[in-house]
């Protein structure tokens, strides 16, 4: 019964990152419940064959426990694993990783040395005079003084903003405020998102000369009530309308609209296994699905005859394009179009492709054309293990599916980053 008291063992990890607790017949889902661990849990709610609770007093703590470091951890939604240590994440991320891929071979996580301060981009909401993060699960507004993943620059700057935004009579046209930075050149891109278009001049002088590594101001107007943060138009305000960065000597340009991998250590280690995994030599043909602004096309040029990087983001693919031509890399190509659907053409003469779609995984119209085109191999890059479960199993008459190897691209995090090989059988 709902407010009730019940003494419960977690037995395993919930794909949210939840304890999976069990009391006689009893299944609760508790947050912040450790495997092994022992707890007085108070029920919160009921369903017909499962509830939730929450962790009233801890019996047995696991040895694993550590105290967060994080005092809004738990409120903001962001961190799932912060009162565990680093190394038990990894195992029980690739416990949770095993039990969603069965029957699939899962190897250990590869794990970010560092793991704080990772993150190289940031969208932060504003409503009413409030900056921070949602909560899980809502559209609750959590502010926060430092976050322990998001890059420390990026923290200051939105510990300017805050205040700058405090006396602006136009702030409540602002609706998310967006920072990119990049690791190797230290430039910064920053981003407003607003319902229209607002004198932004005082605010945006103030921020340059206190963070002279800010060499992107961008106004993005965005009037629709929609999930979707960015809109159409963008208007510079400052410097150019992208920031640089580089990666084994690659030049790259990084639109507003374009993605990047947040975590640029893990991006380094994701993109030698994709190259290892695909096992490229000379006189390969390889097509690249959902590019974004081309870092593994331009990546795998090196050893491939020539790459194809397909992108339905106009930004992004104008980003790859000139990538190539300034890295004088000539043996790729871009172009824009729905990797989901019509890749037919696309496909007749590639001999490697690589897939790296977004959460919602690959459509079966495309899955369709991989198989019956016969392509010799297949390295998948997912962000989603459930969507990556659910499309190997269409592939694996045709395929042989090979181990998944994971990387810990989001440290205490739910998230990881997976590649997996498919051979034509």
């Amino acid at each position: 019964m709902k407010n009730d008291i019940v003494r419960c063992e977690c037995v395993d990890m919930a794909i949210d990152g939840s304890g999976i607790a069990k009391c006689g017949d009893l299944v609760v889902f508790v947050k912040e419940m450790i495997k092994g661990e022992i707890a007085d849990v108070r029920i919160t709610k009921e369903k017909k064959s499962y509830s939730y609770g929450i962790i009233e007093k801890l019996i047995f703590p696991s040895p694993e426990r550590v105290a967060s470091d994080c005092p809004i951890a738990y409120k903001c939604g962001g961190c799932d694993f912060r009162h565990i240590s680093y190394d038990c994440q990894l195992r029980l991320k690739k416990e949770i990783l095993a039990n969603i891929l069965k029957p699939f071979e899962v190897m250990d996580i590869v794990p970010d040395d560092v793991h704080y301060y990772y993150r190289n981009k940031v969208q932060i909401p504003y409503r009413e005079g409030r900056m921070g993060f949602y909560r899980k699960y809502s559209n609750d507004i959590v502010e926060f003084d430092d976050c322990l993943i998001e890059s420390e620059t990026a923290n200051r700057i939105i510990e300017d903003l805050k205040e700058l935004l405090k006396g602006f009579t136009q702030a409540k046209k602002i609706r998310h405020i967006l920072i990119k930075q990049s690791h190797d050149l230290k430039e910064v891109m920053l981003g407003f998102i607003a319902c229209e278009k607002i004198d932004l001049t005082d605010i945006v002088d103030t921020l340059i000369e206190k963070h002279p590594s800010i060499s992107s101001v961008i106004l993005n107007i965005n009037s629709k009530e929609t999930n979707v943060i960015l809109g159409e138009e963008e208007i510079l305000l400052y410097g150019k309308p992208y920031i640089m960065d580089e990666f084994h000597g690659i030049k790259v340009k990084i639109s507003l609209k374009s993605f990047y991998q947040v975590n640029y250590r893990q991006m380094l280690k994701l993109y030698e296994l994709i190259r290892e995994l695909s096992e490229c030599g000379e006189g390969i043909r390889i097509l690249d699905l959902y590019c974004g602004i081309g870092t593994i096309s331009l990546f795998m040029a090196e050893t491939a005859k020539q790459v194809t990087g397909v992108e339905i983001v106009k930004e992004a693919v104008a980003n790859a394009k000139e990538n190539a031509k300034m890295n004088r890399i000539d043996n790729v190509d871009f172009v824009l179009a729905d990797a989901s659907k019509g890749m037919d053409t696309y496909l007749k003469d590639k001999d490697i492709v690589i897939v790296d779609p977004p959460r919602k995984g690959l459509s079966a119209e495309l899955i369709d054309s991989l198989i019956s085109h016969e392509i010799s191999r297949i390295v998948y890059v997912s962000c989603n293990p459930q969507t990556l479960a659910r499309d190997l199993k269409l592939f694996e008459n045709a395929y042989h599916i090979g181990k998944i190897h994971p990387v810990d691209m989001f440290p205490y995090t739910i998230h990881c980053e997976c590649v997996v090989r498919l051979d034509k059988k």
